[in-house]
């Protein structure tokens, strides 16, 4: 036998050795970790629903209430599918346009806002602020009038560019047709919550569900006002001015005229910088005024981002709309936009924060210290 066949010898059983090695790793790895498939992702009740049956101790009742869950669970299954086959509210069969948005969230985005889109994600308990919760149909940065809906082009620049201070980042990369897949997918999260969310409040109310043809009634009320947001955008009433020293001074003025340093701090520094509580938001998260000193604006840096969260508020967080307040001074608004843009870039042009010395006059600062008038409360609360 030549050296050569000898070491083919030698090479060929030491492959046999392998493979026997490699079949038993994969025998002993398998009765490990078993040989089935893992189990499609599934939508979890949302709160609402599980509140149901909590602290019932009748059985009669436990079993009414048990069996509106399964209802809901069923209707859901039918108007809405499943992760993997989503239906949009009104149609009858899943998209491959939907397909792909699921599949585009499934990659980048259950790890926070979860399968179901409540914000429950795995990473979510470490996050600060939390993840949104797309379930309520509430979206805080929108182009749209106080309380409305967003704008689908809305969702796409929030993905697009991400939010700013937060652990939600811009998912730039993705191509148009992920963008607008994963947007689609996102809405029907937040349509499907919202009517799982009405089903449990009639649910718990009337202890039964409507008809087949009550829930397409509920199902078109829920849909109008997204369909209604698409021609609704916040547009400057007046043209904005050019920014000068006159005009942010005038804004620093009008921050502290019309109380907004009672939550942001008379200098900007944020409610947390000040310690100011300012309650919870929708979600149920504790709110914090934003540090406007921080350069982070996470509805955007635009002129026209921070002109719409003055005008219009912020939904579901404390932040009023101010829009009839100002409604006889608009350029009022652009004012204390560019108080606001000068705040935030003065630590970028290497400058101090703001202090005393750049406060208004003492008049205005004294009077900033006095609680808000009752025509300055009554048009904030109107707004919001």
């Amino acid at each position: 036998m030549s050296f050569s066949h000898f070491s083919a010898v030698i090479f060929q059983r030491q492959l046999v050795v392998f493979r026997e090695a490699l079949v038993l790793f994969v025998v002993v790895f398998a009765g490990m970790t078993g040989c089935r498939r893992e189990a499609p992702p599934s939508f979890s009740p949302g709160p609402e629903v599980q509140e149901l049956t909590k602290d019932l101790e009748d059985a009669e009742e436990i079993a009414i209430y048990e069996g509106l869950q399964r209802q809901i669970a069923d209707v859901l299954r039918k108007t809405s599918g499943t992760p993997e086959n989503p239906i949009a509210l009104e149609e009858e069969e899943t998209s491959d346009h939907l397909k792909l948005g699921y599949s585009v969230y499934a990659h980048y985005c259950t790890q926070c806002h979860g399968v179901s889109g409540d914000g429950n994600g795995p990473a979510a308990p470490y996050l600060n602020p939390k993840p949104r919760n797309y379930t309520h149909g509430v979206f805080k940065f929108t182009s749209t009038p106080y309380g409305k809906k967003p704008r689908r082009a809305d969702l796409i620049r929030t993905v697009r560019r991400g939010v700013t201070g937060t652990s939600m980042p811009a998912f730039d990369r993705l191509s148009d047709q992920e963008v607008d897949a994963v947007v689609d997918y996102v809405l029907a999260l937040s349509q499907r919550g919202e009517l799982e969310r009405e089903l449990a409040m009639i649910a718990y109310e009337d202890e039964e569900l409507p008809d087949e043809e009550g829930i397409q009634e509920i199902i078109k009320e829920l849909l109008s006002p997204w369909q209604d947001s698409s021609d609704q955008i916040v547009m400057p009433v007046t043209q904005m001015p050019p920014m000068t020293d006159k005009s942010v001074l005038a804004g620093h003025q009008l921050f502290l005229e019309h109380a907004c340093n009672k939550c942001h701090g008379k200098y900007g520094r944020g409610g947390t910088m000040e310690n100011v509580e300012v309650g919870v938001d929708t979600w149920g998260n504790k709110a914090a005024a934003a540090d406007l000193s921080s350069g982070m604006f996470r509805g955007g840096e635009r002129p026209i981002d921070i002109y719409r969260r003055i005008y219009s508020g912020i939904n579901g967080t404390p932040m009023p709309a101010f829009e009839k307040l100002f409604q006889d001074n608009p350029d009022a608004i652009w004012q204390l936009v560019h108080f606001i843009k000068s705040t935030g870039e003065r630590r970028r042009q290497g400058k101090p924060p703001l202090s005393e010395a750049d406060l208004p006059e003492a008049s205005m600062s004294e009077k900033s210290t006095d609680a808000p008038t009752e025509s300055e409360t009554k048009s904030s609360g109107e707004s919001a």
